[in-house]
């Protein structure tokens, strides 16, 4: 269905969704929170999208306003209020609703304690002595457009969220016991004395002179590079499993 609309499934992010086609808009809308915001996805695209939502009929689309800017969120994509509402003129009915929409989306992350594009609480403040009432409504009646319930808005952003995949947490770094007795003679073992010393003061952040860095660079940097390398390591625990082989 996507693809009557000019809108590839598998390359989202190389779609070009016109101004004029609101309905291309909104079709990648739906195919971009489908796959909880993972699609490739352009800044002009984000803002285009959020424009035709402004001006859309249909209240359960608007209500997934807030889900937008949690893409923004996520992609760290400002949110640009020149962009965005500069294009209209303050009476315009469709700055009008965005300015309700960026406004009580930003009362949302506010409440849910949710992560907010950048711009977004900047944008809404500048917006408070139009807009305040917004904060305590039930509903956002747009300008010639639908009346959207705030609490639909408030589940599409929660129920976008909670489908966030999980990023990765970095790896805790490892704490070497610089200097320790058993460290040092495991390297002695593959190691000079003096490579050994360049080793120790690596870890250490401890100064080194022109001629220690073009040592450390070309040799003792290449034999641990040699060492992390994994074919290495699986070769060393193939050969070092006990009673896996018999030595010769």
């Amino acid at each position: 269905m996507l693809e009557a609309f000019g809108v590839n499934n598998d390359e989202i992010g190389e779609t070009t969704v016109s101004e004029n086609s609101p309905r291309d808009a909104l079709h990648l809308l739906s195919a971009i929170l489908e796959h909880s915001g993972e699609r490739k996805v352009s800044p002009p695209q984000i803002m285009i999208i959020l424009d035709a939502l402004a001006g859309a009929q249909d209240s359960a689309l608007v209500s997934r306003f807030p889900s937008v800017l949690a893409i923004c969120s996520r992609r760290g994509i400002e949110v640009d209020s020149s962009n965005l509402l500069g294009r209209y003129w303050e009476s315009n009915p469709k700055r009008q609703n965005l300015e309700k929409l960026l406004f009580i989306s930003a009362e949302l992350f506010r409440r849910e304690g949710i992560p907010a594009p950048h711009h977004l609480r900047q944008i809404a403040e500048s917006l408070k002595m139009r807009h305040a009432a917004l904060a305590a409504a039930d509903f956002v009646q747009l300008s010639g457009g639908p009346r959207v319930a705030v609490a639909d808005m408030q589940s599409a952003l929660k129920q976008f969220a909670r489908e966030r995949p999980a990023e990765p947490k970095p790896a805790a770094p490892q704490t070497l016991r610089v200097g320790s007795t058993h460290l040092g003679q495991q390297l002695e073992l593959l190691f000079s004395e003096k490579q050994k010393e360049l080793i120790f003061k690596k870890l250490q952040n401890q100064h080194f002179t022109k001629t220690e860095r073009e040592y450390y660079s070309r040799v003792v940097r290449k034999k641990l590079a040699v060492i992390a390398a994994p074919e290495i390591h699986e070769l060393a625990t193939v050969l070092t499993q006990t009673g896996s082989r018999k030595d010769p």
